[in-house]
Order: C-alpha cells, then sequence, then structure tokens
C-alpha cells in the first residue's frame, strides 16, 4: 500500500507526537484513482471498512495505536476522546484527548483538516472544518474546548492546517459569504473575494484568522499541502469528482 503522508517540520521536536495528513492510498490491488474508505456513513461495506483500517494502521506503522474518529455532520460539535471511547467517538467533527497510545482522527475531501497541539502537556486534537463548521466557528470551539476541559494557555497550542481545497478552486455564491459575515465579519474580509454573482472563499486563511482572535501565535500555525481541487491526482475532493475516498488526518501521542 502506498500512502502520501504529510508531516508538520516543526513539529519533529516533540517528541512521541504521531501525526500526519494523509492523501490518496494507492496499492498493487487498489489504482490511485479509487475510492478508499474509512467510514460507512455513504453506506459503505463496514466488512470492507474495516479492513481498509487495518492496513491503513499497518502501512503507517501504528498497529498498536487506536484512531478515533467521529460521525462527521458539518457542525462544531467537539468531543472527548479517552481510553474508554470506541473506535467512534459520537457525532462531532472535532475530537480531543490527553489520553496516551491513541490518536484523533478527521476526514475530508476538500474541506480544512486542522491539527492542535499542546505538547508540554500532551493534548492534542483535530478538526474538521468546510465552510459551514467555520461559519460555526469550529476551530476557536475547539481551542475553548481545550481550554476548559485541560486547562491549557491557547498560546501554548500549536495548530496545522492540512490539504484543503483552495480558493483557486472554491467558488461559492454570495449567501454562504454573508452566513459567514453574520458572526465572522472582520475575519472574512482576507478571505473572500467577489467575482461577479459568486466568490471565492479561502477557508484555511478563514480559520486561520478565527484561531488568531482565539489567541493561537501566528508563529506557532502552519499551512500543510496544496489545494485538493488541483491536486486530485495526491488528494480527493469533492468538488472536482463528486463522491469519492477520504483522506485521514490524525494526531496523538505514543505513550
Amino acid at each position: 500500500m502506498k500512502i502520501l503522508r504529510l508531516e508538520v517540520p516543526q513539529w519533529e521536536q516533540f517528541d512521541g507526537l504521531v501525526h500526519g495528513f494523509l492523501g490518496r492510498v494507492s496499492g498493487k490491488d487498489r489504482p490511485s484513482n479509487a475510492a478508499f474508505r474509512l467510514s460507512c456513513d455513504d453506506g459503505d461495506d463496514p466488512q470492507a471498512v474495516k479492513q481498509n483500517w487495518c492496513e491503513l494502521k499497518l502501512a503507517l506503522s501504528l498497529p498498536r495505536i487506536s484512531i478515533i474518529t467521529a460521525r462527521q455532520v458539518h457542525g462544531n460539535t467537539i468531543l472527548p476522546v479517552s481510553s474508554e471511547t470506541g473506535k467512534l467517538a459520537g457525532i462531532g467533527d472535532g475530537l480531543m484527548t490527553d489520553a496516551p497510545n491513541l490518536c484523533v482522527g478527521v476526514m475530508s475531501a476538500d474541506c480544512v483538516p486542522i491539527l492542535l497541539v499542546e505538547p508540554t502537556r500532551k493534548i492534542a486534537a483535530a478538526v474538521h472544518a468546510g465552510w459551514r463548521g467555520t461559519a460555526a466557528g469550529i476551530a476557536p470551539r475547539a481551542v475553548a474546548s481545550m481550554e476548559e476541559a485541560y486547562g491549557i494557555d491557547p498560546a501554548a497550542l500549536h495548530v496545522a492546517m492540512g490539504p484543503s481545497i483552495g480558493s483557486c478552486c472554491y467558488e461559492v455564491g454570495p449567501e454562504v459569504a454573508a452566513q459567514i459575515a453574520a458572526n465572522w465579519r472582520e475575519e472574512l474580509k482576507g478571505a473572500w473575494k467577489p467575482e461577479g454573482v459568486k466568490g471565492r472563499l479561502d477557508l484555511r486563511a478563514l480559520n486561520e484568522a478565527q484561531l488568531l482572535g482565539a489567541g493561537i501565535p501566528r508563529s506557532q500555525i502552519s499551512k500543510i499541502g496544496p489545494c485538493t481541487a488541483c491536486h486530485i491526482g495526491d488528494f480527493y475532493s469533492y468538488r472536482k469528482e463528486g463522491k469519492s475516498g477520504h483522506q485521514l488526518s490524525f494526531i496523538g501521542w505514543r505513550g
């Protein structure tokens, strides 16, 4: 199995941290343009999904580390995860944990995968931010949830946004911008470019503005990887392909 795995270079200093933004999965029996299902949400065969997870964890050299995900619904719910949590944490678009030997993960195929880490306390979170989740402030909600649950200082967090659709390919209607502007008018200014009756939205720039407002230092925010729609050879893109596979983004700590 071949896996494109992007990591944050600056995070190599965090001993014991496990993380990655994955791309398409291919191999001897799996062409690169085939969907790789890690969720049953689209009606996929549970046994096939289970087998995919087993193959993926072996390929990542993480056979003994659990990767916990959630049923994503484009909201802003952040779920706490512990060693007692099952493989599916529940319904939500963000997960956070201070437990060792497990990772929290989110699926995406154009939306922004966001990984957050507090390296001193070894606390981690993963967030799925599409435009609806971004409009609902899921990134700053994750920061506030980590602060409330674990007593961390937002200035101690390091954040990385992975491959997602860029403004080059993300054309949306003014109703989307209006819904975002209802709560994030200032943050939207640098992320929205009107073009005729529609406009182009930069989701990573918008989430970065929200994270800065939540107290994350700019020097501790990274953007990793390209536009998914421009690079469908390496990544899945719902905007370009319709129903497709999902790339996994995950983070956690070895015990």
